[in-house]
């Protein structure tokens, strides 16, 4: 196969994946928006709903725990469409729950599902990437999240207003999980060429240890993990503020999604340039500034609902700019023939903290009895501490990573 045959195999390929990211991005995001129909529907506290991401985040974690044992040993073509296959289908289960229990069982199935594809979906974008652009690679994977919240959090809204309920949303993204698989079965060029293969390492318990142990892997996954974590925190938690505390419309609601979800398409896909041209420090540092002026806007200092809307959007934008950073600085830390299995590490690190945030959340979080939820502020101030040990993290990090090339530079 010709080189320029090649590289338009290997744009198929990207575009797909950030389909398949897009996809498992909606099965995190559209919860947030309908955390209140669903409170009302299934008779549960509103903060409660959070257990939705609870059990969804925490099962990714295990999920990416197990694939980061196994598939190293298994080719990404089928990783990728297990993972996609088993996740539309655990969602469409969802959708027909007759209660909040079992809700919550069908989204702990799909996060089994989720935790492995995000980590194959990265490791496959990252091996593909022309030199010198993995960052912009990694950042356009991250950007199907903002995507998620553009599109998919409006056409929820939008769905449940046609369909009368919050099932139709789960159908809607079990289709659409099942339809990315017909172009792999059907030959998606460039799938076949670096995409497909598995790494061959033989990736047991022993050889993730001797992964973990290498200079940066751990700062690496508590980078993703604070970005997580403090991201849960918050998001959740938008769509009942704002119809609750702030006394906001549907309608006004999707359009605090909506700015957040165009804003989100612009931050994510220009904070991996910025990267590449100004550093990670920086980058970290832009965010860390941007992220407290927002969440002491919205959170700390009272303000009316026209204000409030876009500062909330900005907020959603900001925070995937921050897990840009952070996703973008680990993916320096594998070597090539150990992606898979660091990428399954930090999929796992990150869905976990994902599940302590939104836990950790409701716990903090109280509900009056006209709806209000208390205690806002408190996971406002939790989340801009984390985004100064994040920039510390990443200072770390470079330093790891700088002194670990010199090493073997010189044992050359």
């Amino acid at each position: 196969m010709t080189s320029q045959a090649r590289t338009a195999g290997s744009v198929w390929v990207i575009l797909w994946l950030g389909a398949v990211a897009f996809a498992n991005a909606l099965g995190s995001v559209m919860v947030f928006p309908l955390a209140p129909f669903l409170a009302d529907d299934l008779r549960v506290p509103a903060q409660d709903v959070a257990y939705t991401s609870v059990y969804f985040n925490g099962a990714a974690g295990l999920g990416g725990i197990v694939g980061a044992l196994l598939l190293g040993r298994i080719a990404r073509r089928s990783a990728l469409l297990g993972a996609l296959a088993g996740l539309g289908v655990t969602t469409g289960l969802a959708a027909l729950a007759p209660n909040f229990s079992w809700l919550l069982l069908g989204r702990l199935l799909a996060g089994l599902c989720a935790g492995p594809l995000l980590a194959v979906v990265f490791a496959t974008a990252a091996d593909l990437a022309p030199k010198g652009g993995r960052n912009r690679a990694v950042s356009a994977i991250v950007g199907s999240y903002g995507l998620a919240l553009l599109l998919g959090s409006p056409l929820a809204l939008g769905l449940i207003s046609v369909a009368g309920s919050w099932r139709a949303p789960f159908i809607g993204m079990a289709v659409l999980c099942l339809g990315l698989t017909v172009p792999v079965l059907f030959g998606l060029p460039g799938l076949s060429v670096g995409a497909a293969r598995a790494d061959f390492g033989r990736t047991l318990l022993r050889d993730v240890g001797a992964i973990l142990l290498r200079p940066g892997s751990l700062t690496g996954l508590l980078l993703t993990a604070g970005a997580s974590f403090a991201t849960l925190l918050i998001s959740p938690h938008i769509g009942t503020f704002a119809l609750k505390n702030l006394g906001a419309s549907t309608a006004e609601l999707g359009s605090i999604y909506l700015i957040g979800g165009g804003l989100a398409l612009l931050t994510t896909g220009s904070t991996g340039w910025v990267m590449d041209r100004i550093g990670s420090r920086a980058a970290s540092l832009g965010v860390g500034v941007a992220l407290t002026l927002l969440l002491t806007c919205a959170f700390l200092l009272p303000m009316p609902l026209p204000i409030m809307a876009p500062v909330l959007g900005l907020i959603l934008a900001a925070q995937l700019a921050r897990s840009t950073v952070a996703q973008a600085s680990a993916s320096r830390v594998p070597r090539s023939s150990e992606r898979t299995a660091y990428q399954c590490l930090v999929a796992a690190a990150t869905s976990l903290a994902q599940a302590a945030g939104a836990g950790g959340s409701t716990l903090l979080l109280s509900e009056r009895t006209d709806g209000h939820l208390v205690g806002m502020e408190r996971l406002a101030l939790i989340s801009i501490l984390l985004c100064w040990v994040s920039l510390w993290l990443v200072a770390r990090l470079e330093r790891q990573i700088g002194r670990s090339a010199s090493l073997i530079d010189a044992s050359r």
